[in-house]
């Protein structure tokens, strides 16, 4: 294991960074056990850190800092070890290090994929399942829900390996004296999504699937015809598509909603991505094979961001009318491919300049189409009374109920809803202050690897959660 001193760690945004009193670099299980033996030695915290995508504070410490980098690797699983009724699932073991698009690029080379995924792919796996990212897919799990198992060091640098209470590993092939096994659905449920508060997770068994192909369509529509669609269900009725010349009708895997926040004409114009999953075909045209380039290239150029956080900064007044062609641009009519490469939204730089607040709602309910409401009355308020512009544009997504108990989706179908920011706007912790208020108010509960700083002070909110 390398050790170094004297590092400075930030996250993805620059917006938190430390200098731990020791920097780690474990490149096995034992490295890990005996890094957190070291920092109670010292009397220290010790967090791990992956690449740095939560926006959050979580990873910070001034104690020992473990970087999971070095445990990247998919570890060779034994099925005879498992109960018989799981020996025959599509499973794969992963150190907790891989990232999401290393993984996605390995699982292809095995004709699998993974069931669902969040929106880009830089993230380590350990730091999207321990954060709660999600995706979209009204019935598909987050990504949470496709661990079966996992390995964590503990207090004292003690092992676990740590199932549900109906059992994944066969206790009698456990051989291993090292790793106790602990079967029990309190325990699984709440160390999964945990924000590495019970230990560091050295990796985990998932279950994936055969690969697959998604048909993605996105089209402008008006926020008032896709709310009544929302509220009486309709939205999500099977949507007819058009596979070589004839139009077919699927039921819709996912949505992802981008609402631009000001009105044009009395009304919000969206951005609605609708997913299906089809048979391969052959494609017809490169337009099929592609997103839409124009925007997925200028999306990607750091000359663009900065035309733009220099006209959201000096030309406030234009950014509802520039935000309506942002919004309306991303449309694209077919698009087909294997399934990561749809579930991975894109747009990498730009997203790398950004952060924001996330919460969920019960998506049975009409209170997160009241809260949209609310969030454009805000808007209104900010640009009219204050001249603050908000730069981006509120997105809705889907996620299907978790038995993970940290997870907004606990026991309850959801609808997120995310307001992102540019880093370096004026004024955008305030706007972020505005977005994350209204979402309290309303019942709303966070996405943990989001901006969540008015939760601070409030203990008996999250007691409740």
């Amino acid at each position: 294991m390398k050790t170094r001193t004297r590092v400075t760690w930030s996250n993805v945004i620059s917006k938190h960074e430390v200098e731990p009193f020791k920097y780690l670099i474990p490149e096995s299980l034992r490295d890990i056990a005996a890094a957190v033996q070291d920092a109670e030695d010292c009397n220290h915290r010790i967090r791990a850190v992956g690449s740095g995508h939560s926006y959050s504070d979580v990873a910070i410490t001034d104690g020992h800092l473990v970087d999971m980098s070095r445990l990247n690797r998919q570890l060779n699983l034994d099925k005879s070890k498992l109960l018989p009724k799981h020996q025959e699932k599509y499973l794969v073991e992963v150190e907790a290090g891989i990232t999401v698009q290393t993984l996605n690029r390995q699982l292809d080379r095995q004709k699998l994929a993974l069931i669902n995924m969040g929106a880009i792919d830089e993230q380590t796996i350990s730091g999207a399942i321990a954060t709660g990212t999600h995706g979209s897919g009204r019935n598909e799990p987050a990504m949470s829900g496709m661990v079966r198992s996992l390995v964590i060091v503990a207090a004292e640098g003690k092992i676990y390996r740590i199932e549900p209470s109906e059992g994944f590993t066969d206790p009698a092939q456990h051989t291993d004296a090292a790793v106790e096994l602990i079967q029990d659905d309190d325990t699984f449920y709440s160390i999964v999504v945990s924000l590495g508060c019970t230990g560091i997770v050295y990796s985990y068994i998932i279950e994936v699937r055969p690969r697959y192909w998604l048909y993605e369509n996105r089209r402008p529509e008006k926020w008032s015809e896709v709310r009544q669609k929302l509220a009486d269900g309709s939205m999500f009725n099977d949507y007819p598509i058009t596979i070589n010349g004839q139009s077919v009708k699927y039921p819709v895997r996912s949505l992802f909603i981008v609402v631009n926040p000001y009105e044009k004409d009395g009304d919000h114009t969206c951005m609605v991505a609708r997913t299906f999953e089809v048979e391969k075909f052959h494609f017809r045209t490169l337009r099929d094979r592609t997103r839409n380039i124009l925007a997925t290239v200028v999306s990607n150029i750091p000359l663009a961001y900065r035309i733009s956080l220099f006209v959201v900064n000096n030309l406030p007044k234009i950014v509802p009318s520039a935000l309506e062609r942002s919004v309306t641009a991303l449309k694209d009519a077919t698009y087909v491919n294997k399934s990561h490469k749809v579930l991975f939204q894109g747009f990498e730089y730009v997203a790398s300049q950004g952060h924001g607040a996330e919460f969920a709602y019960n998506r049975h309910e009409t209170r997160y189409l009241e809260v949209m409401d609310k969030i454009f009355s805000k808007v209104k308020q900010l640009s009219g009374k204050y001249k603050l512009y908000p730069s981006s544009a509120p997105t809705l997504r889907f996620v299907k109920a978790s038995p993970m108990y940290l997870t907004p989706e606990y026991n309850t179908d959801v609808c997120y809803i995310g307001n992102p920011v540019l880093v370096r706007q004026k004024g955008a912790a305030l706007i972020l202050n505005e977005y994350q208020d209204i979402h309290l108010d309303a019942g709303g509960k966070p996405h943990w690897g989001k901006i969540t700083n008015r939760l601070e002070g409030r203990t008996e909110l999250i007691r409740q959660w």
